[in-house]
């Protein structure tokens, strides 16, 4: 088998894998835009995958729609690693002019076929979709990153490193089998090794994800319900009493190993606790909880009247007030100004 066959072989793999992959995360999208974003990621990908393929290159629309896709990998991947990432992130009209921002710089391939454009500004394009892709590329790399400290979910911890690197050199390696100019071996070669990582990694969210149910290939076997480890009490009551007497929250950039520094406890077993016993997933979350009840308290105080809202901001460990107002604003649908006139009204 040439490496030519071999190719194209891994190609039509990918592409049955990756569909079996979005037919089953669909029959997830209750779960939220986690298997959504899934789902057009993979789809996009399918379409990078096809559109060289004869059955693309004979329908006009069919070729329309895999370019489309193909393009709109690198916001695919933006969306995908804010929706796993960001437990606050939705979905907003802002979306729309990412995807023309990455589109349309590929207008002239759109229109090859009734327009003839100059090589220059052909060139000029080029530089740009190059541009705007990996700035897509990197902004994902980026949203995974910057929660990585205040993130308490210990599975998602562990996901970051492999989604980071591995999706964002895929991604590289396509703009760069796309971008340069390179002896047709070469780009084969390329595609063969970028095709076969896919496969490979497709494969392996198929085993650690998906599940063949018992009863039809195998006998179902009872299995001992997990045990739970104890509630550490100790652990709680040293949390609670820097909460509620020392207000360690306050602290301005207050992070989840300063806290168990402070608790003299290892770092994880702290981030167990706010997790799992406490039941939240980020720690910026958690912070915000505790410094919005405080809030609160102060703004239905009379005797406090005086103390502006910029002012209560900064006491309760905000950089600026901004911030301060989005956390009190998802957490009591209002804003601390109306909250504190309704409440002493």
């Amino acid at each position: 088998m040439s490496i030519s066959e071999l190719n194209t072989t891994i190609q039509i793999s990918c592409i049955t894998v990756l569909a079996l992959v979005g037919f089953l995360l669909t029959k997830h999208a209750k779960s939220g835009l986690n298997s959504w974003t899934g789902v057009g990621f993979i789809a996009a990908i399918i379409c990078y995958l096809l559109i060289e393929t004869d059955v693309a290159e004979g329908n006009k629309l069919l070729w329309y729609i895999f370019l489309t896709g193909a393009t709109s990998i690198p916001v695919f991947f933006l969306l995908l690693s804010k929706a796993i990432f960001e437990d606050r992130f939705k979905v907003s009209y802002h979306v729309v002019f990412w995807f023309l921002i990455q589109i349309l710089p590929h207008f002239p391939i759109y229109l090859r076929d009734h327009i003839s454009f100059d090589s220059d500004l052909r060139q000029f394009l080029l530089i740009i979709s190059e541009i705007t892709s990996i700035g897509f590329v990197l902004a994902g790399i980026y949203t995974a990153m910057k929660t990585k400290q205040a993130d308490l979910v210990e599975s998602r911890l562990r996901f970051r490193s492999t989604f980071v690197i591995i999706t964002a050199a895929l991604i590289g390696v396509t703009l760069i089998v796309e971008s340069i100019p390179l002896a047709r071996e070469s780009t084969v070669t390329l595609q063969l090794l970028q095709r076969t990582s896919i496969l490979a990694l497709t494969g392996y969210f198929v085993v650690n994800n998906f599940q063949i149910k018992a009863g039809f290939f195998f006998k179902e076997v009872p299995k001992e319900r997990p045990v739970i480890p104890p509630v550490d009490k100790t652990l709680r009551l040293k949390l609670e009493d820097l909460l509620t007497n020392k207000k360690i929250y306050r602290k301005e950039g207050l992070t989840i190993r300063e806290l168990a520094e402070t608790m003299n406890e290892q770092e994880y077993r702290v981030r167990r606790l706010i997790n799992v016993e406490l039941g939240f997933r980020n720690f910026n979350d958690f912070l915000n909880q505790c410094r919005v009840a405080e809030a609160c308290e102060i703004l239905t105080d009379p005797s406090k009247n005086r103390k502006t809202i910029l002012e209560i901001a900064y006491d309760l460990g905000y950089q600026s007030i901004g911030p301060f107002n989005r956390a009190f604003r998802d957490l009591k649908n209002t804003t601390p100004t109306a909250y504190r006139k309704s409440s002493q009204s």
